[in-house]
This record gives C-alpha cells, sequence and structure tokens, in this order.
C-alpha cells in the first residue's frame, strides 16, 4: 500500500521499489517464460496478483505495527525517498527509531486471510 497523499509518479517508483524487494524474497513467484503463437520468448512475469492499495500515513503506519507475523513485510520510509545512495539509506536508518520511520509505502506478503484482515478495507490505487 502506499501514502494517498504522494504523487503518482512517486507511487509508481515506490511500487516498483517494493516489488523488487518480493522479487527477491521469493523468486518462486516469478513464472517461466512464456512463448507467443510464433515463437517469440518472452520473460516470466508475476504468478500472482499484486493489487495497489492506497491509506493515509497513519493508518500505514498502523499496518506496520500489526504486520508483525507475515512471511514480508517491506517498508518504504522516509530514509529511502529522502537519500540518493544506499549507503545514505542505511546510514539514516541507523539514526532513526522503529516508531519514527514515516513510512510512505508498505509491501505485505503472507497468507491470504491474513493480509485481507489487514487490507482488505482498503481502496485500490487509481
Amino acid at each position: 500500500m502506499l501514502s494517498e497523499t504522494l504523487p503518482v509518479g512517486l507511487k509508481a517508483n515506490i511500487a516498483a521499489v517494493m516489488s523488487m524487494s518480493l522479487g527477491r524474497y521469493h523468486p518462486e513467484l516469478v513464472g517461466p517464460d512464456a512463448t507467443t503463437a510464433d515463437g517469440t520468448a518472452l520473460p516470466g512475469i508475476t504468478t500472482i496478483p499484486v493489487p495497489i492499495l492506497t491509506a493515509d500515513g497513519e493508518r500505514i503506519a498502523e499496518i506496520f505495527a500489526q504486520a508483525d507475523r507475515l512471511d514480508l513485510t517491506v517498508p518504504f520510509t522516509e530514509a529511502a525517498l529522502t537519500t540518493k545512495t544506499y549507503a545514505d539509506y542505511e546510514a539514516k536508518l541507523a539514526e532513526t527509531t522503529a516508531d519514527a520511520l514515516h513510512i510512505h509505502g508498505l509491501l505485505l506478503f503472507g497468507a491470504k486471510k491474513a493480509i485481507n484482515k489487514l487490507v482488505g478495507q482498503l481502496p485500490l490505487l487509481r
């Protein structure tokens, strides 16, 4: 899910960044290459739906606090938004407490029932 206050271009970027993390931790979610009728091979894509939801910052923080039992939770924080290199990101996080992360985006992966309990009422990004 993404902060509803962000501009659409930034929302798209954050969704892409978090999707890369999902692929790193769950590469089995990418299907095998597929072939067109005329023999053109295309790289595999995700085998699961990846809905992009929106919420206000307070709700995102609440969900992050409740998501500790999921298989994977990836927050996209203010530190990620305001740094240019991974080293700078790590340094900024090292100075930030978990309750002060200011999360702009949140990737959740786990059992469908657990995910729906946390985010089932949130609207899709439009």
